[in-house]
């Protein structure tokens, strides 16, 4: 069923690649294959950001833009593109200029809208400081994501027609490269990652300069479209909040909207948050099982795919104990700050336990957290419950051990 499946998404993404065929064919292929984001378990699967990427807003122009995932859920949208010469990384770089004419035209709106919710984050964690802090921002960005998602997971607008307010659309493709620079700085157990000290928008531009992360993941030709005055903007509004006598125009039905919902938008995002958190710090626990294998319990053939497989897949600065040790570092200090628990594995992976025994049993255990996160979203969402969640999608979802490896594990037990 599943090579089924990969086969007409293949196909899919194919016949879509045709301008002309575009529109038909993405509109067929969805029937078949319904879109993460009508999905029982997209925030598993996906993420609140790649499972929501594929909708269009009311500016008919979808949320991830060029980095929507799946690529065969977009049809061709007319776009121009210019070359970058902002003086940083993006220079000779390609960006979009018909989204960036178009974010143009609503900036003050979302200025104003973000800064409604960053009033609402405040309040609901009961923040007396002025000024927020990195840990914060990473928190806040992903809350601002799951807002957008949750309107639309929860039916609140008419997807089918583009009625996703362009303001929440857009908000989203705004705030994905904060919490980018978040993601970055937990993956590097960067000290600037932080709950002690105010952000600073010069420094986190800085920062995503120097790392590459506002060029695209996907293509390494195109790159973020905002100058560096407005990206230092919007993570300032985000840090200290707008000015009160900044003025703007926003609809009055978009901010009613945020005052209605933000509370199950936020206990929405919370949970997905953890979900994502758990996976993360499954993967480190794993990674770091399988660095510090001194018991070799694995053979030299499982063990040399494994590591071509996480060459292919992870930053070779990642791959060492002390880097782990420091990521792992940084998603205690946001789930210290959440108040909720890591899983830590019932089963030690020391002398006389095998790789494999390790592994199944935190996988389990893993099974068993992320089937309960998933399914408190769906009861939250209102939405069909997931009747079971297979270890062979965990292991997929931690990417580590490659399929071909995990089904001869199966095998040996």
């Amino acid at each position: 069923m599943i090579d089924l499946k990969n086969s007409i998404s293949h196909i899919i993404t194919k016949v879509s690649s045709v301008p002309l065929l575009s529109g038909p064919i993405v509109k067929i292929g969805s029937k078949i294959l319904p879109p993460p984001f009508l999905r029982n378990d997209m925030e598993f699967k996906y993420g609140v950001w790649q499972g929501t990427s594929t909708i269009k807003g009311s500016d008919g122009r979808y949320l991830g833009e060029d980095n929507a995932i799946p690529a065969f859920y977009c049809e061709t949208i007319p776009t121009e593109y210019h070359l970058c010469k902002f003086g940083d990384s993006r220079d000779g770089k390609q960006y979009n200029m018909t989204a960036l004419h178009d974010m143009m035209r609503i900036w003050p709106a979302l200025m104003t809208l973000i800064d409604r919710y960053r009033n609402y984050y405040r309040q609901v964690f009961d923040i007396r400081y002025d000024h927020l802090t990195t840990a914060d921002l990473y928190i806040f960005s992903k809350l601002l994501v799951a807002s957008t998602a949750y309107l639309i997971r929860n039916h609140k607008f008419e997807y089918k027609h583009e009625y996703v307010p362009v303001e929440f659309t857009s908000q989203t493709k705004l705030v994905a490269g904060v919490f980018m620079i978040g993601r970055t700085m937990i993956e590097r157990g960067d000290d600037h990652f932080n709950d002690s000290e105010p952000a600073k928008a010069n420094l986190l531009y800085e920062y995503a300069d120097k790392h590459h992360i506002l060029i695209s993941p996907r293509d390494k030709g195109y790159a973020c479209a905002g100058s560096i005055r407005k990206i230092k903007e919007l993570i300032d509004v985000m840090i200290r909040g707008r000015e009160s006598e900044t003025s703007s125009t926003i609809q009055e039905d978009v901010l009613s909207t945020v005052d209605e919902t933000y509370r199950s938008a936020f206990d929405y995002g919370l949970i997905a948050l953890q979900l994502e958190l758990t996976i993360k710090y499954a993967e480190a626990i794993t990674l770091e099982a399988l660095l510090s294998d001194e018991t070799q319990s694995l053979s030299a053939d499982p063990k040399q795919r494994i590591s071509d497989h996480l060459a292919n897949n992870y930053s070779c600065e990642f791959l060492d104990l002390d880097s782990i040790s420091r990521h792992k570092s940084k998603l205690k200090l946001l789930t210290g700050k959440l108040e909720i628990d890591l899983p830590e594995p019932t089963i030690r992976f020391e002398k006389g336990v095998s790789f494999q025994d390790f592994y199944f049993n935190y996988l389990e255990q893993i099974r068993i957290l992320a089937f309960d996160l998933q399914n408190r979203i769906n009861t939250l969402l209102d939405i069909d419950p997931l009747k079971t969640l297979s270890l062979k999608k965990v292991n997929k979802r931690l990417n580590i051990v490659p399929k071909d490896i995990f089904n001869l594990f199966i095998k040996s037990r």
